[in-house]
């Protein structure tokens, strides 16, 4: 969810560093923008989810039900940008340690700052508060963290987070996979077959009996978005490329249609959903790969779209704004329960109000903080 987005295209097959470097595309900082945005649809938006009299607010609390796929369009721009960084610096000098540095620059100084603020407030022990000690070495979503008890403030602060715990156990994988295969046509083949392995994988572990909870955060059971968006950028450093920007669009249209399907047949379109639990979530990353590739195409409307100012700004600061957001309720929450009375309003106020605070507050980190430690990745070029 904070990776780069310098997109960079090979003069030949040959994966060497000669290759020529194209600027920053910025209508991907929109898909990013886009991505934080349905995020913060679901998380600030609070509802009951029960269905009303009133259509308006039926159709509202759907697509508010579906926020939770800007992760999955997370996963598939994070697999996009880091293959493309990884392939297209294939065989340079430090490879390993360039790569991990500049993503450790990136992600680290933000995400344990805000846990040191969270131990010097809760200061959790071994005995209640295993979990918080868990996020320190990003395994919050595996069978360590699923099983004891969780402190019901320390899971509403970092339950978010599994999702950096399944892009930082793909930032360890990938990149070896992608040295010991080292050629593109192989490695699309790679990523094309744990693709379609993933769904089938997903439905074993749910014919026994594995939780809905489990799937959705897993890192292997998630890792057909990511998988996706890497096979995207290996197809696009090919002579596929031209050919896939094309239809695209096709692609996002039926991937979408299959989810909305799936969501009407199962009776919901959230994460917990058997049928997308299952395939649903391939079906995302299928329309979250055609929707960067829509983005990329030159001239596409999806490109303009992305490219709006609003949405580029919001990608910018995605990252901080999605490791924040939930955690800074105790700023406005008292002032809105004391002042704001009845059901609609208090919901309304919450959103407003989580806006109002997390904008700036992800603003000045990124401006006065994280960007100190982005000045040194220029030592790991």
């Amino acid at each position: 969810m904070a990776d780069t987005l310098a997109v960079t295209v090979p003069s030949s097959e040959k994966t060497t560093s000669q290759h020529h470097r194209m600027p920053h595309i910025r209508a991907l900082d929109g898909v990013r923008g886009l991505a934080i945005a349905l995020v913060l649809l679901i998380h600030l938006l609070q509802s009951n989810d029960k269905p009303t009299g009133s259509l308006l607010i039926n159709v509202i609390l759907k697509v508010k039900q579906t926020g939770w796929i800007g992760v999955d369009l997370f996963f598939a721009l994070s697999g996009f940008l880091i293959t493309g960084i990884l392939i297209d610096s294939l065989g340079e000098k430090h490879y390993f340690r360039n790569f991990y540095a500049r993503r450790a620059l990136r992600i680290f100084p933000l995400y344990y700052g805000v846990l040191l603020i969270i131990f010097l407030i809760l200061r959790p022990t071994w005995t209640d508060g295993r979990q918080f000690y868990l996020l320190l070495v990003y395994l919050q979503n595996t069978a360590l963290w699923w099983h004891g008890s969780q402190p019901a403030l320390l899971q509403s602060l970092t339950g978010h987070l599994w999702s950096l715990a399944a892009e930082e156990q793909f930032y360890l994988i990938w990149p070896i996979i992608v040295v010991l295969v080292r050629d593109r046509r192989k490695l699309m083949w790679v990523a094309a077959g744990l693709v379609i392995a993933v769904p089938f994988f997903r439905t074993f572990l749910f014919l026994h009996g594995v939780s809905y909870k489990v799937i959705y955060t897993s890192t292997f059971c998630r890792a057909d978005s990511l998988l996706a968006g890497a096979w995207l950028a290996l197809a696009a450093r090919g002579g596929l490329k031209e050919r896939l920007l094309r239809i695209a669009p096709f692609t996002f249209s039926i991937s979408l249609l299959c989810y909305i399907a799936i969501g009407l047949k199962g009776g919901s379109f959230y994460w917990d959903n058997p049928l997308i639990a299952t395939f649903g979530y391939t079906v995302l990353a299928v329309a979250g790969s055609s929707l960067i590739a829509m983005a990329l195409r030159p001239g596409s409307r999806t490109g303009a779209v992305m490219d709006l100012s609003p949405l580029r700004w919001l990608g910018k600061y995605s990252y901080g704004i999605y490791i924040i957001h939930p955690m800074i309720g105790f700023l406005y929450m008292p002032w809105i329960d004391r002042h704001i009375h009845g059901k609609a309003a208090s919901h309304a106020a919450v959103f407003v109000a989580g806006l109002l605070v997390t904008l700036p507050v992800a603003w000045l980190s990124y401006n006065f903080y994280e960007r100190r430690f982005l000045r040194l990745k220029r030592h790991f070029a």
